[in-house]
């Protein structure tokens, strides 16, 4: 009999130490806008929007009819929602990831974050119809630009003009003519810019776009596909100052006490936010269309 019917299967088994997990989407709601915050426990915040209007005019020798300037004040509020997740396991458990050498609050943590930030990342983009919090994609109050066709497969110098368009929809409001705004594309709309501009030279047209410096960025963002009432992929061109949109923070994301029942632990994290305040609507711009 061979001398290696004696070893084991395992025993000639080499164990790789690196856990793998599967690639996952940036998320960009974070990296795109700041923050506003406000103390832990808020329910709403409310801000206020001053309009000024007056035109000076001649006036006359002892003329009365001096013009009158007039201001109006307008609130608006917005609610902020706690939305939480929870690590769960059992005592067994624990002592098979202690054997193992695993650390079972890492593990869950980083899928706690990822989950939590999933969630925050959709409530400024798309918004939360149930807690009245709209996104950019569904704002109303929002300027829209309407593409005749789908931009894959189109012409690149129509699509060139369509987005100075749509950008002109925000650079030409008074007080917004040195405004950069930033252009926010579903991934297929994204990859269609990326083609030659024409058959006489290699530049591509997102090339183009960033030489001709029209937006301050121009960034790939999954929820918006199907953004547009679920059927249709959805674009955004919008300012990103805090005085245009703020994501609304009360409480960052935060380990609440541990339940134990039944020889199970149970670990939940708590966050509350509003999800973005829009205070100058008219200085986003949705792409239809797109």
């Amino acid at each position: 009999m061979a001398q290696t019917a004696i070893i084991s299967k395992r025993a000639l088994e080499n164990l790789d130490r690196t856990v793998y997990t599967p690639k996952q989407s940036q998320l960009k709601a974070r990296t795109l806008f700041g923050s506003y915050k406000v103390p832990a426990g808020t329910k709403t915040y409310t801000y206020r929007t001053l309009t000024e209007r007056g035109a000076a005019r001649v006036l006359a020798n002892r003329g009365t009819d001096i013009p009158l300037v007039d201001a109006d004040m307008k609130e608006t509020s917005q609610g902020i929602i706690t939305f939480a997740l929870a690590a769960n396991y059992s005592v067994q458990e624990i002592q098979e990831a202690q054997l193992a050498g695993i650390n079972l609050d890492a593990t869950q943590g980083q899928a706690i974050s990822r989950g939590m930030a999933d969630f925050e990342d959709r409530l400024v983009f798309t918004g939360n119809p149930d807690s009245n919090i709209p996104g950019l994609t569904n704002l109303s109050t929002a300027q829209n630009y309407a593409f005749p066709k789908s931009v894959v497969g189109d012409d690149p110098k129509v699509i060139l003009n369509e987005l100075k368009e749509a950008r002109e929809k925000i650079t030409q409001l008074n007080g917004y003519e040195d405004v950069t705004p930033v252009l926010a594309l579903p991934a297929g709309a994204y990859d269609a810019l990326d083609v030659p501009y024409n058959d006489y030279q290699p530049t591509t047209l997102i090339e183009l776009l960033k030489n001709r410096q029209w937006f301050s960025q121009i960034v790939k963002v999954n929820e918006l596909q199907k953004a547009d009432n679920g059927k249709k992929d959805m674009g955004l061109i919008f300012d990103n100052s805090a005085e245009t949109a703020q994501i609304l923070d009360a409480e960052p994301i935060t380990r609440q006490q541990t339940e134990y029942r039944n020889l199970t632990y149970t670990i939940p994290y708590s966050e509350q936010c509003g999800g973005l305040i829009v205070r100058a609507p008219q200085a986003i711009v949705q792409l239809k269309g797109i």
